[in-house]
């Protein structure tokens, strides 16, 4: 029997275990191979066994093709042909879906926490209790994620105006096309208007990575705009060894900064209070000497954090503090010191292995310290037992709400004595708010291919659902 822990541990396999008939394979944590395409998937299929387990509480993290690799390691014919998987089951019907159901329903053994407390086979868990937490950027904040946002949904309008002249120049040629209104007009937003024709006078072709770094510098604008200091500064860019990002980031700040935030910005008598803005600063609003990028200032979820954090402490209790960037904990932790008797350990990538079960079990050690472990979100999704901690905060929102479910597993399990809390941090009126629901079609995606229920929805991201990001 060969049993595969994680993906490291196909980083180990030798040839001769890949040509021994072994009589039973059992992959743990098996989503880890969703990507059919990846080394780690491809590895694991390769192995030759009588009898084949996946183990995974997440068979779906982000669309139904992740269960693709899942019945290629199972050999379940012939659905574990891409062809036949595209014709007949990704093939963008409710037959498919239902097909796929039908397949799921067969191979399956699902039993749910619910399900075999009903039974009598598990025993009852503490109540888990779900918040979320409402966070209000303030008028600083607010300016920086305004701007961006301006530039990005205008990027966004570019990208789709290029991508119609594309699939309609014959029709362009001819003057039968005309463009969608919401790019000849995008809304009537002055401020959106202005900006859209500056780029366009510009003649910018958009490229698509463009577009996600902009999603991403949105999303981490919201938790704290220092989490973009370093594409600010130009000459610190020059400096070092430039990545692909970094390149989109510094010709994206410098476009942003000679946009115009606001209609009548070059009038001298507007009037501020109107409009919200003081003009005196939006010219450079993107700069590193701006002092709402600076680390040691707290965001408006910092204090939101720090405040949850104060009232779980005054209980007695621990608590994990979850997010998808390790910068972001270092942020944290920095702020933390502010706070009396807020001992806190880090728990991530970064944290040799040999050092990882010690921290743990420090963790849940009721009477010891951390009371607090900042827990990076990926580091979370795998085999932990945190259960000393019965507060759960996530800060930032994920593409991928299956990783929030899971570190959330981490401390509502078996062996939990009290209630549990989870509190989910959104910035209001932003990206934040878009990204949850999307969440939420994810997330139905998923039960209704596990449960056999009919499934009307699409799994992808469509356009229609960055027009909804970019709030077109």
């Amino acid at each position: 029997m060969i049993q595969v822990n994680s993906s490291r541990s196909t980083n180990n396999f030798k040839p001769n275990m890949l040509a021994i008939h072994w009589k039973r394979a059992i992959l743990d944590e098996a989503h880890i191979i969703r990507n059919y395409k990846s080394q780690v998937s491809q590895s694991v299929c390769c192995l030759i066994a009588s009898k084949r387990w996946a183990l995974t509480g997440t068979p779906i993290q982000n669309k139904e093709m992740d269960l693709y690799s899942l019945l290629k390691f199972l050999k379940c014919s012939p659905f574990d042909d891409i062809r036949v998987w595209k014709r007949w089951v990704d093939n963008k019907n409710a037959a498919g879906h239902q097909r796929l159901a039908t397949v799921m329903k067969t191979l399956m053994l699902r039993r749910t926490k619910q399900e075999l407390q009903a039974q009598g086979a598990l025993e009852s868990l503490p109540t888990k209790n779900f918040e979320e937490v409402e966070v209000k950027l303030d008028s600083q904040e607010q300016l920086v994620y305004e701007k961006v946002l301006i530039y990005s949904r205008t990027l966004f309008a570019q990208f789709l105006s290029q991508r119609a002249e594309k699939d309609h120049v014959a029709d362009l040629m001819s003057g039968m096309y005309d463009k969608p209104s919401f790019l000849s007009n995008p809304n009537k937003n002055t401020q959106f208007t202005k900006a859209q024709n500056q780029l366009l006078s510009l003649h910018a072709d958009v490229k698509t990575h463009e577009i996600l770094v902009l999603l991403l510098r949105l999303r981490q604008i919201c938790c704290h705009p220092a989490l973009i200091h370093a594409m600010l500064d130009q000459n610190d860019l020059e400096q070092n060894e430039i990545t692909d990002e970094e390149n989109v980031d510094s010709d994206i700040i410098s476009r942003i900064n000679n946009i115009s935030l606001c209609e009548n910005e070059e009038n001298e008598d507007v009037n501020e209070k109107e409009t919200g803005v003081d003009h005196r600063v939006t010219k450079n609003v993107l700069t590193s000497k701006n002092p709402v990028f600076e680390s040691d200032r707290m965001s408006s979820k910092i204090k939101a954090v720090l405040n949850m954090v104060t009232q779980i402490l005054d209980k007695g209790d621990k608590l994990i503090i979850v997010s998808q960037w390790s910068s972001m904990l270092e942020i944290i932790g920095s702020h933390l010191s502010t706070i009396k008797g807020a001992t806190f350990r880090e728990f991530s990538g970064k944290v040799p292995i040999k050092d990882r079960q010690v921290i743990i079990d420090s963790f849940n050690d009721l009477s010891g310290d951390p009371k607090i472990l900042l827990l990076s979100l990926t580091a979370g999704g795998v085999g932990l037992n945190l259960v000393g901690g019965n507060h759960l905060l996530l800060i930032d929102i994920h593409w991928n709400p299956q990783l929030e479910t899971q570190a959330q597993d981490r401390i509502y399990r078996f062996g939990q004595k009290k209630d549990v809390f989870i509190y989910k941090f959104i910035c209001k009126n932003t990206i934040e708010e878009r990204i949850k629901r999307l969440q939420e079609n994810k997330l139905a995606i998923s039960q209704n291919v596990l449960s056999g229920e009919k499934n009307q929805l699409v799994s992808k991201l469509s356009l229609n659902d960055l027009k909804s990001l970019f709030a077109l």
